[in-house]
């Protein structure tokens, strides 16, 4: 067996409507409602699944830890950094990481939900 690629993940967020609204501007995401306290944020061929903290969907009701998720653009970091700018999300950390297959040159902010979040260029 050899894992191609991510299909979905799931994070748990305090409010869908505010969670939407961010990947939605900030990183161009489509959402699709999914049922009472749930959605989906999709880009590419893979999703993000929005559960809503204390519901059924979120492992017995409890709260999850943050998450770390790595977005890769074709965009330069300054075309990145300045449409951060604009949508008033502030850097928390840049520079070069390890990528999957070399290196990317990277910013990290943060969701309204303190999960963080990588947007890299190869």
């Amino acid at each position: 067996m050899k894992i191609e690629r991510i299909d979905h993940l799931n994070i748990t967020v305090g409010d869908i409507d505010r969670s939407i609204a961010f990947y939605k501007k900030v990183l161009g995401m489509e959402a699709e409602i999914m049922g009472e306290g749930r959605a989906a944020l999709l880009f590419g061929q893979q999703k993000i699944h929005l559960d809503l903290a204390g519901t059924g969907m979120t492992m017995r009701a409890e709260p999850r830890m943050p998450a770390h998720i790595c977005f890769v653009t074709q965009a330069p970091l300054p075309e990145i950094k300045a449409h951060l700018e604009r949508c008033e999300v502030p850097v928390r950390m840049e520079g070069p990481r390890a990528g999957a297959i070399g290196t990317i040159q990277s910013v990290y902010i943060d969701d309204p939900d303190g999960n963080s979040i990588e947007i890299s260029h190869y």
